[in-house]
């Protein structure tokens, strides 16, 4: 019962601090998927029970006692040239809970500066920085509640901004260890500052998500679903057809609509020291498909490799034909390094 109440509280209280229901907005660098585990399992999994730090930016809750002294870093090479990556610490805090550090990041690459007349002048960067510090506490023996708290600086050009957001997520894991179960609600806040003198302060989008993964008992094999951006329902999407006015928009079916909302992810554990991973996400493969052609778009694949104190991740994610992001983890126990 105290559990119920506080996913309550905890969601009346981020619904009063946004309004909005989803759509464009501010600091969207925060909805990357900064783990290759994740973007190897369809690029959204907030109920995986895995010792690794690398997983706090899906769900704080997750953060548990083995990650006592593990740092992980996470890097990818997105589209364009855009690279992006998050890097974080845990530590135990004793009968206090646990409590972990990080900075995620984007790097937009340098731009051709220019005058109103097309004169060059020069070159500029982009860059996106979040400070995320992140805490955790066990509620018996089979809750946990978490909370990420994230100031943001973002850098275009002369061109700054700061904003606050942050997270809140519970996560359930069963007495036989076998399926867990996880609440979050990602990434409410707002802007501070700017970008200019007198600009409009921009929303942030945020989601709330529901998780649930099962090991299957006999077989090494897991399955995990996340439902995400349960805030916002639309029965319209933008359309992507190049024959079709870019203005213009399309219904979809019941069924795409609820798929839209799903990222779907398997794991084969054939030994213990290897895990392969698929995932499959929906609205990744609808919107980027075009004239039909949709390539590898929206299926992921992954490979984890542990190695004594080291685990190794990589995933590849599909975004159109030709468009392919390769995602790298390393997290290591420091403890057991000593």
């Amino acid at each position: 019962m105290r559990t119920l109440l506080f996913l309550l509280l905890t969601f009346t209280v981020f619904q009063s601090l946004s309004a909005q229901t989803g759509g464009e907005g501010i600091f969207n660098f925060l909805q990357l998927t900064c783990s290759a585990k994740t973007a190897a399992l369809g690029g959204t999994q907030i109920a995986l029970p895995d010792a690794d730090p690398e997983l706090l930016l899906q769900n704080p809750a997750l953060l548990s006692i083995e990650m006592d002294h593990t740092i992980s870093v996470n890097y990818a090479k997105y589209l364009a040239g855009i690279g992006f990556g998050y890097g974080t610490y845990a530590r135990n805090l004793g009968k206090y809970g646990m409590a972990a550090i990080g900075v995620q990041f984007v790097d937009y690459g340098q731009f051709v500066a220019a005058d109103e007349n097309g004169l060059i002048t020069g070159t500029f960067s982009a860059s996106d920085y979040a400070l995320t510090l992140s805490y955790a506490k066990k509620i018996g023996n089979l809750f946990t509640v978490g909370a990420n708290l994230k100031p943001v600086y973002s850098h275009l050009e002369n061109y700054k901004s700061f904003g606050i957001a942050g997270d809140v997520g519970v996560f359930r894991l069963s007495e036989d260890k076998l399926t867990s179960f996880a609440l979050c609600v990602k990434n409410v806040g707002k802007q501070l500052t700017t970008y200019y003198e007198g600009g409009e302060r921009e929303k942030i989008v945020w989601s709330l998500q529901i998780g649930y993964t099962h090991r299957l008992q006999y077989a090494p094999i897991r399955l995990s679903v996340t439902a995400y951006e349960l805030n916002n329902w639309s029965p319209e999407v933008a359309n992507t057809d190049p024959e079709v006015p870019a203005t213009a928009s399309k219904n979809i079916s019941p069924a795409s609509a609820v798929m839209r909302h799903l990222s779907l992810g398997a794991e084969i554990f054939p030994e213990n020291k290897v895990t392969f991973r698929v995932g499959y996400n929906y609205r990744r493969h609808a919107d980027l498909m075009v004239a039909d052609q949709s390539g590898m778009a929206g299926f992921t694949t992954g490979l984890g490799i542990k190695l004594a104190a080291f685990h190794l991740n990589y995933a590849l994610s599909g975004y159109y034909q030709s468009g392919i992001v390769h995602n790298f983890s390393l997290t290591a126990n420091l403890a057991q390094l000593k």
